[in-house]
């Protein structure tokens, strides 16, 4: 996912203060008597710090107030809401704040994560209700995709937001974690930051608010699954093999638009299995050749066997091609990606991802691919609503009442004549593997990055130590970034009895697969039947 851009917290949020607000001591207790003023608050010596209050602003709901229990930390603001979804009214409480980051062996705040909750309350002699932690990636980007396009209760439609009638809630609860500065999550101090920006502090960090959310809340029992989209596939494969080595409950992990990791492969497989990708791509925009575009079925089903028994062994062996068997492969390959055989390079045989987007209409830079779904154009998808809609449900539907910028979203303030502004991708150091700049550089030529080749094995520790814990893999069909196919054969590839807990799902989407209405009811019963038939095979 493209990087966002992050504004750095330089001052104190103001703190907002109702003159009447509901206090509760107990996370799911009721709420202990009404309070006149803030002074009264303070008397009873219960910290109401940063901004988590918020006066209703339409009368629709009162906010609750889950008042800190240590030191230093600060409230969270409930809410009831009830939407329509597909299955009929639902009703469920939205909590809303940061959780403190602490050095276990001081207690010494490190940094606060933003976060978003939905909880459904279990009907009578119910089993607990799975609860699934989801974030996007980046690194450096928020969770308001995921949250507010996709999994989440409310949906973003345009401009406005509408329920979201297919919502995994009626299935699971639902946490959305920002990462360190995306969001509202800041580090407690600057010289902080840089402790969140590697892979294995982002993990560290993540697992503590997981750990930190449950205790907080009293949902220790329930089911746990993560779900991460894009590089947050990677922090989510490696908090896997975090949580399971160090005993955590994980019941599921869900990758989305990030392949199954840590299951290396010869360039030549990457750069084969990103092929379907494009005849698709191809057949969208009518590229293919007329024979080509009478049936999408059986097209995919042809080149697909072109791809293995012709283009795979050809680029395993390219010291082995003739100059006649080149011209012939590239002329092929140029057919079925339509494009033009003098856009082939000779010397590899491959067209390249950026090379590919940038000159799929005969070179026409004016007009180029969009990176997120190779059937629309660059800069006709929008991620991200308008900031008043992100500020609208935040700061008056969930009553989470605050100055702080929301980091990807808004824009904040950074001092002229100060330090220039880093975003929390661009501080990112990723510290397993290559550095980034080794990264950029192996990604020129090819369809992978030498850092994906070169991670650990983490999912595949974890489901060694887990014989229970299962995995989902979701790809969109025109993501130029993944492969469908792909994903199936390195699966494949493992032992039955990991390669049985892995299920793989190809959708007729993009990189962010559930922003295409058509796919979106299909990816969210798929994800609610995975979480279902996970729980229920455990139990």
């Amino acid at each position: 996912m493209t990087l966002e851009r992050h504004e750095r917290l330089l001052r104190s949020p103001s703190l907002h203060m109702p003159s009447r607000v509901c206090l509760c001591v107990e996370p799911h207790g009721r709420c202990t008597g009404r309070l006149a003023n803030w002074a009264t608050a303070l008397l009873l010596g219960l910290t109401m710090t940063v901004g988590a209050l918020a006066a209703d602003p339409g009368g629709t709901s009162e906010r609750r107030i889950i008042a800190s229990v240590t030191a230093g930390d600060e409230p969270i603001v409930a809410t009831q809401h009830t939407i329509q979804s597909a299955k009929g009214p639902l009703t469920y409480e939205a909590r809303a704040g940061r959780l403190s980051i602490r050095d276990a062996e001081s207690g010494q705040i490190r940094g606060r994560i933003f976060f978003v909750a939905y909880v459904v309350a279990p009907k009578r002699g119910e089993h607990p209700r799975p609860l699934t932690f989801a974030w996007n990636g980046g690194p450096g980007a928020a969770s308001s995709i995921i949250h507010m396009q996709g999994l989440g209760p409310r949906r973003l439609d345009k401009d406005h937001l509408v329920d979201n009638a297919d919502t995994p809630l009626a299935t699971t609860d639902l946490v959305f974690m920002d990462a360190m500065e995306t969001g509202f999550s800041r580090p407690e101090r600057l010289e902080f930051a840089s402790e969140f920006f590697t892979l294995r502090g982002d993990v560290a960090a993540t697992a503590e608010f997981i750990r930190g959310y449950r205790t907080r809340f009293r949902q220790v029992d329930q089911p746990v699954f993560i779900a991460g989209e894009s590089y947050g596939v990677f922090r989510g494969a490696a908090l896997a093999d975090y949580m399971t080595d160090r005993g955590d409950r994980l019941d599921g992990v869900i990758l989305i638009s990030g392949d199954f990791p840590n299951v290396p492969q010869p360039v030549a497989f990457y750069d084969a299995m990103h092929v379907p990708a494009r005849v698709a791509t191809a057949f969208h925009w009518k590229r293919l050749p007329p024979e080509l575009m009478t049936d999408y079925a059986a097209t995919m089903r042809a080149a697909n066997d072109w791809v293995e028994k012709t283009y795979l062994p050809a680029l395993t062996c390219l010291d082995c091609q003739t100059p006649e068997s080149r011209e012939k492969i590239a002329t092929d390959l140029a057919r079925w990606i339509g494009m033009n055989p003098d856009q082939v390079d000779r010397k590899t045989l491959v067209v390249h991802a950026k090379h590919y987007l940038e000159d799929f209409f005969d070179g026409d830079k004016t007009k180029q691919l969009s990176g997120e779904d190779a059937r629309t154009l660059e800069g006709e998808v929008a991620l991200f609503g308008p900031p008043s809609v992100t500020d609208e449900y935040l700061r008056s539907e969930l009553g989470y009442a605050t100055d702080l910028s929301y980091s990807g979203v808004e824009t904040g303030y950074t001092p002229v004549s100060g330090p220039k502004f880093r975003s929390a991708g661009s501080q990112f150091i990723y510290d397993v593997g290559l550095s980034k700049s080794d990264e950029k550089l192996s990604n020129e030529t090819h369809e992978v990055t030498y850092v994906a080749r070169d991670n650990p094995p983490w999912m595949q520790s974890a489901m060694t130590r887990d014989k229970k814990l299962k995995v989902y893999v979701a790809t969109g069909r025109y993501d130029p970034l993944n492969m469908c196919e792909g994903d199936v054969k390195v699966v494949a590839q493992l032992p039955a009895d990991l390669s049985s807990r892995i299920q793989n799902r190809c959708y007729e989407g993009g990189h962010i697969m559930y922003t295409d209405a058509a796919v979106r009811a299909t990816f969210l019963n798929d994800l609610s039947s995975f979480i279902r038939d996970t729980v229920a095979g455990g139990s």
